[in-house]
């Protein structure tokens, strides 16, 4: 089986991968050893090969999560040949998870894309943000006025990740019905603006100033997890951005972004070479799993990432 998730929409594309990942082991693989994970950005092309070739010791199926094969020219091509010749066996299901757009105008693209269970999940507009907002609200058991849910609206934008967390947050410090006062005192909405002052941090080389905004941003009660989110997430756009050509409002558009978060972050972008940035990445990354896996406090976490980024 061949599945591809893809999108803007990183927050529903992680939970569909979670829910099928969860159900294969449910199905197949109680103890977790069939499952295998790859990221382009951090395993060569063979590793990948290599699962992909392999039968499951305990398990009657194997699943192969291959992160960035398509956004990676170099994997792919090689999955593009591989799935042409020999292809998957019937015991391997193999999950192409891209966190982001792709460029659907490939042959790989185009045959990914028919598979019964791919699945694109694009960024959300207005109204499709307000049902979830609600929506999130009624599972954490609380209400939200019309005027607070607008204002929370205009704070979020279309980032899911953040929607999530803020309605979680307010959820936690008010008794049942989230007022638009309480949006106005809990939800912080500079967040964007303190993540380019981190970036600027770190071209400069500010190791004190980096991890001061770092701090300020956990003691005000931001998630580890969206903070980091956040972070992957302008690292995405600088390096995505990186030397692109063409005005600001024509990127925006077909980015989905506001033109003076484009602006900004190509500004941004050129205080950097590309290795730098892939470096960021990858130290983003490695903190990713860091948390993900409890191997650290989130403040000592952070600082170790600071530390091996501003040398």
């Amino acid at each position: 089986m061949l599945i591809l998730i893809h999108g803007e929409d990183t927050f529903s594309s992680k939970e569909y991968l979670n829910r099928i990942v969860d159900q294969f082991k449910e199905k197949y693989d109680k103890d977790g050893t069939a499952v295998s994970v790859f990221d382009a950005e951090e395993n060569e092309w063979e590793q990948v090969l290599e699962a992909l070739s392999s039968d499951g010791l305990f398990s009657s199926k194997n699943l192969v999560i291959g992160k960035g094969l398509v956004s990676n020219k170099d994997t792919r091509e090689s999955l593009a040949l591989f799935l042409d010749s020999p292809g998957l066996t019937d015991t391997t299901t193999l999950i192409v998870y891209e966190s982001g757009a792709i460029d659907k105008r490939t042959k790989l693209a185009k045959n990914l894309i028919k598979e019964k269970y791919s699945k694109e999940f694009s960024v959300s507009d207005e109204r499709a943000m307000q049902d979830i907002l609600l929506r999130h609200a009624k599972e954490l058991g609380k209400t939200i006025d019309s005027d607070a849910l607008q204002l929370l609206l205009q704070i979020v934008g279309t980032d899911i990740w953040r929607a999530h967390t803020e309605m979680e947050k307010l959820a936690h410090l008010v008794a049942n019905n989230i007022t638009k006062d309480d949006v106005r005192m809990h939800t912080h909405a500079s967040l964007e603006e303190e993540i380019w002052a981190f970036i600027d941090s770190l071209s400069s080389k500010n190791k004190k100033q980096a991890l001061s905004l770092l701090e300020q941003q956990l003691q005000q009660g931001i998630e580890p997890m969206y903070l980091l989110s956040m972070l992957i997430r302008q690292v995405r756009l600088l390096i995505a951005l990186f030397g692109a050509q063409g005005a600001d409002a024509l990127l925006a558009s077909s980015l989905g972004l506001h033109p003076f978060v484009v602006k900004k972050t190509r500004q941004q972008a050129s205080q950097f070479s590309l290795a730098q940035l892939k470096v960021i990445y990858q130290a983003l990354s490695r903190l990713d799993s860091a948390l993900k896996t409890g191997k650290g406090e989130p403040k000592l976490l952070f600082t170790i990432l600071v530390d091996s980024i501003v040398r």
